[in-house]
């Protein structure tokens, strides 16, 4: 009978890892959901790649509040009642789109996923901690969440390329941005399974700042790079592609700058996470000269294999790399120092974008993609410099 009950604790023990990463990623797949959408909204409302860029970025004015003033709630609540909640805000975002099609309706949506994306993302490496034994080594760990999280930020804007290059009328409300419910219902029957209350303490405050512990800078900005690179892709690079009559590949443009970052997690856990990181900035600088000059020359072939460049190195060798550091190198302050890790990367995913979208306005595609690839030069060489220095001896 008690090898019976072990054997059957085990199989559980075993099933939650599952249940979490499908949660994490139904979580991240509304994420880009609708971002192939946004150069045709933006079109439809009269307006230009700024406008679009703010909305895109409107995700990350939802975002950095929860993980200032929100980082809280997972210890208020208990992290399965936290993620289930973020699930619901996921599902009233898409309602959203689907009530009011447009630019602003984007904006307000992706402000509500940026809540509930961060919100996930801070609870997501210590709740996956708590599904495996002790002493686990922290890089399966961040694979683990890296991968869940990866594939759904990928996910949802490709099956919606999909239906467009189908149905190229079909913009408006696309088959995918109707059954994001079902997976999203599927995803809570999953949390249910899971302990709801796990983590919780009552009387935690909800006001935690971000942490950065020794040593977990360099990740913080490797990572806020990156994800700068992936924001201009998704927000920015629809428009240039639409110029050259390709509009109907940006939502892949997406999927390939995200979700091929999953083949590479393997080689980052078997490589230190300073190794990591440096070597995924220097696959940048390429990846990201074959993304623009494809863009403005119309060469889809070169746009698709930057993206997959871009996507090794940012969510694969930078994403995976960088968080296994900050857990290896935070001990008990792994989840501020998560909070303080994706700070850092949502500020690159919003800033650049906004940046990048506004010059293109008044100066032209070449000279705002032109300008953030001399841009991103400098701070890919600054970086490997600095985390060279920091390496453990």
């Amino acid at each position: 009978m008690s090898l019976d009950l072990s054997a059957r604790h085990a199989t559980t023990r075993a099933g939650s890892p599952a249940r979490l990463a499908l949660a994490l990623m139904a979580v991240t797949t509304a994420a880009n959901l609708h971002t192939p959408l946004a150069a045709r909204y933006a079109m439809a409302d009269g307006l230009g790649s700024g406008a679009a860029g703010l909305a895109f970025a409107a995700y990350v004015g939802g975002a950095l509040p929860m993980l200032l003033a929100g980082a809280g709630l997972p210890d208020r609540l208990g992290r399965g009642r936290t993620l289930s909640l973020a699930l619901g805000l996921a599902v009233l975002a898409d309602l959203i789109v689907i009530a009011r099609p447009g630019l602003a309706a984007l904006g307000l949506s992706r402000a509500l996923l940026g809540i509930a994306v961060a919100a996930t993302s801070t609870l997501a490496p210590a709740f996956m901690t708590a599904q495996f034994a002790p002493g686990t080594d922290p890089r399966r760990i961040a694979a683990r969440v890296s991968v869940a999280t990866t594939f759904g930020f990928g996910f949802g804007a490709a099956m919606t390329a999909l239906c467009l290059i189908v149905d190229p009328l079909a913009w408006i409300r696309p088959l995918t941005v109707l059954a994001y419910p079902v997976l999203a219902g599927l995803a809570l029957l999953a949390v249910s399974g899971l302990p709801q209350g796990a983590g919780r303490r009552p009387d935690a405050p909800m006001l935690r700042r971000p942490a950065f512990p020794a040593g977990t800078l360099p990740f913080g900005f490797a990572i806020l790079v990156a994800w700068a690179v992936v924001g201009v892709v998704i927000a920015v690079l629809p428009a240039t592609l639409a110029r050259a009559g390709l509009d109907s590949y940006a939502g892949l443009a997406t999927f390939l700058v995200i979700v091929p970052g999953i083949l590479a997690v393997p080689a980052a856990r078997r490589m230190t996470p300073e190794a990591a990181i440096r070597r995924g900035l220097l696959i940048l600088i390429p990846a990201y000269a074959l993304i623009a000059w494809g863009a403005l020359d119309g060469r889809i072939w070169a746009v698709f294999t930057g993206t997959a460049l871009a996507a090794t190195s940012c969510y694969g060798l930078v994403h995976a790399g960088g968080l296994a550091g900050v857990l290896i190198r935070s001990g008990r302050a792994a989840t501020g120092a998560t909070a303080g890790f994706y700070l850092l990367a949502y500020l690159g995913f919003s800033l650049p974008v906004i940046v990048t979208g506004r010059i293109a306005d008044l100066a032209g595609q070449e000279v705002a993609l032109g300008g953030f690839g001399a841009a991103l030069v400098m701070a890919v060489l600054v970086l490997c410099g600095l985390s060279a220095r920091t390496s453990p001896r």
